[in-house]
C-alpha cells in the first residue's frame, strides 16, 4: 500500500528542512501522534544523518525508526519504522519525505508512506488500514506545517500533550 500526501508550507525550504532533517529526532516537539521522541542509540548508517534513527512513544505504542536515506542537498529523508504493537502481517513501514521550493518563501512537502502488508491481510484489512494511515498522515502534515509556519505547536498537539497518556509517556521517557 502506498499513500502520498502533499502540502505547501509558507516558509523557505531551509526553515522547513531544519525541522525535518537536522531536528529529525524531535518529532515529539510538534507531532500530535508522538508524545515524546529521542535519538535512537547507535551510529548512523547513512552519512550525514543526524542520528541512526529515533524512538517515539506514540498513541499507538512505542516505535523505533531507522534513517534509510538522508540528503540535505536534495532535501530528502527516508526512514523505516517498527512498533511493538505493530501486527505481524505488516512486514514493513517506510516513510519518504521530499521538499521542493515552489515560490518565494514557500515549500512543497511530499510525504509518501509505503506499507508492505502480507496476503491475505492486504485484501481483508488493507482498506481499513488505508483509512487510518491516511488520517494519521494528514494530521502529521498539518502538525508539521503549523509548527514550521508559526513556531508553536498545533492546538491538537497542545490537547494531546495534556492527556494522561502523554504525561505518563514523557515521565517514563525522561
Amino acid at each position: 500500500m502506498k499513500l502520498i500526501n502533499t502540502t505547501v508550507i509558507d516558509a523557505p525550504i531551509a526553515d522547513v528542512w531544519e525541522v525535518l532533517g537536522p531536528n529529525y529526532t524531535r518529532a515529539g516537539d510538534w507531532a500530535s501522534a508522538v508524545y515524546v521522541s529521542a535519538a535512537r542509540t547507535g551510529a548512523p548508517k547513512v552519512a550525514g544523518a543526524p542520528a541512526a534513527g529515533r524512538v517515539c512513544e506514540t498513541s499507538l505504542g512505542p516505535f523505533t525508526e531507522s534513517i534509510e536515506a538522508y540528503d540535505p542537498q536534495a532535501y530528502r529523508l527516508v526512514y523505516s519504522a517498527t512498533g511493538d504493537k505493530m501486527p505481524g502481517f505488516v512486514r514493513s513501514l517506510v516513510n519518504r519525505w521530499a521538499l521542493e521550493p515552489v515560490g518565494p518563501g514557500k515549500t512543497r512537502v511530499v510525504m509518501e508512506l509505503t506499507a508492505d502488508i502480507a496476503f491475505p491481510f492486504n485484501i481483508l484489512m488493507g482498506w481499513m488500514m488505508k483509512i487510518q494511515f491516511r488520517k494519521a498522515l494528514r494530521e502529521s502534515l498539518e502538525d508539521f506545517a503549523y509548527y514550521v509556519e508559526r513556531g508553536v505547536v498545533h492546538p491538537r498537539k497542545v490537547k494531546v500533550d495534556a492527556s494522561k497518556k502523554a504525561v505518563r509517556a514523557k515521565g517514563a521517557f525522561a
